[in-house]
């Protein structure tokens, strides 16, 4: 079941919101870390690239038999696990679409997109990420095994890298007083 609920992010979450805004824009959206001044963005990239590459294949090798859960679970954890990843991937996408135009991954420091403070924006500053977190705990419930652990860890380091060293410096010097105080009225990740 992991393996279908990964696919479905990927496909939703990166894939698809790539394509929409690539429709939309003409653009991609994705800002390499090469294009940034940003070196904490290189490491923040390869970290997530590196979790949801362990996290793609330890769901995979599952589904063929190699891997196996450490600790075993009842259909309550698993039930919960689903649910937890269901609602991760809908709050990953909700946000995207309420980001519209300005949905970018990564730091262009030459691009100034618009700073957007509504709809879910005006509780939570990054529920993207908040949605990406939700999804993989949930994963974890689903396959609770050390690697996917590391895989969950590695994930939530390089969002913390990328939010705290890459994009909220930038929002502050791009959109200077405004973005200030929107921070400090909305948490980070979660309601304040």
């Amino acid at each position: 079941m992991a393996l279908i609920f990964f696919c479905i992010f990927i496909t939703l979450g990166v894939v698809g919101r790539v394509y929409l805004h690539f429709l939309a824009t003409g653009d991609l959206g994705v800002r390499p870390a090469m294009v940034t001044s940003f070196r904490d963005a290189h490491m923040a990239s390869w970290l997530l690239i590196l979790a949801f590459i362990l996290m793609g294949c330890l769901v995979s090798l599952e589904v063929l038999g190699v891997v196996q859960a450490q600790i075993r679970s009842n259909h309550f954890f698993t039930d919960i696990g689903a649910v937890v990843s269901i609602i991760g991937i809908a709050v990953t996408v909700h946000a995207q679409f309420q980001l519209g135009e300005s949905w970018r991954y990564g730091v262009d420091e030459n691009e100034k997109t618009e700073l957007v403070t509504d709809g879910i924006y005006a509780h939570v500053r990054n529920p993207i990420y908040s949605g990406v977190f939700l999804f993989c705990l949930g994963i974890l419930l689903l396959l609770p095994h050390m690697l996917m652990l590391v895989s969950v860890f590695l994930a939530y380091l390089s969002i913390e890298i990328m939010v705290r060293y890459v994009e909220e410096p930038y929002l502050r010097n791009t959109h200077g007083g405004v973005y200030i105080a929107y921070e400090r009225q909305t948490g980070r990740y979660w309601f304040k």
